[in-house]
C-alpha cells in the first residue's frame, strides 16, 4: 500500500461515510477503527440513523479521511476518497472492535453503551490520493 494512504490512515480517526438512498446523498462525521491490513474500516452507530439504514438499502459507500485533524505546518492537506462496501460484522467480531473502540476512543462510550449500537465494516475497494490540490494518484486495493 502507498506510504501516504497508509500514513493517513493511522495516523487519523475521523472521516466522512458518505451513503445513498432513494437518490439522496447523505453524509456523516465519523470515528473509525481500521483493520490491521488498512483494508477495512470499522465504524459504530445506530440501528435507527438515518446512515445505517442507508447502508442496509445500498451497501455502496465513499469514505473520505483527511489530514485535517491533524495538521503539520508547512505541509499540503492530504485527503483519500475511498470507495467501499458496508460489510455487517459477526457478533464475535464485533464485539471485538467494540473492546477496541471502548480502549482507543474512550470519548465514544455513550453510543458504544446504546442498547441500538452496531459496528460495521466498510471493506475499501479503490482510492483517490490527493496530495495538495492536483497532485493525485489513484488505484484498486
Amino acid at each position: 500500500m502507498l506510504a501516504k494512504l497508509e500514513t493517513i490512515l493511522r495516523q487519523n480517526s475521523l472521516c466522512v461515510l458518505c451513503t445513498e438512498a432513494a437518490g439522496s446523498p447523505y453524509c456523516s462525521l465519523m470515528t473509525y477503527l481500521p483493520s490491521d491490513d488498512l483494508r477495512v474500516l470499522y465504524l459504530i452507530s445506530t440501528r435507527e440513523s438515518r446512515k445505517f439504514k442507508n447502508l442496509l438499502a445500498n451497501p455502496r459507500v465513499s469514505v473520505l479521511v483527511d489530514s485535517r485533524q491533524y495538521p503539520t505546518a508547512g505541509a499540503n492537506i492530504v485527503s483519500v476518497t475511498f470507495t467501499g462496501l458496508f460489510q455487517p460484522l459477526a457478533d464475535a467480531e464485533a464485539e471485538r472492535v467494540k473492546t477496541a473502540f471502548a480502549r482507543e476512543h474512550p470519548e465514544l462510550t455513550e453510543i458504544l453503551n446504546h442498547p441500538d449500537s452496531v459496528i460495521f465494516a466498510v471493506k475499501l475497494t479503490s482510492y483517490l490520493l490527493l496530495d495538495g490540490p492536483v497532485d493525485a494518484d489513484q488505484g484498486d486495493l
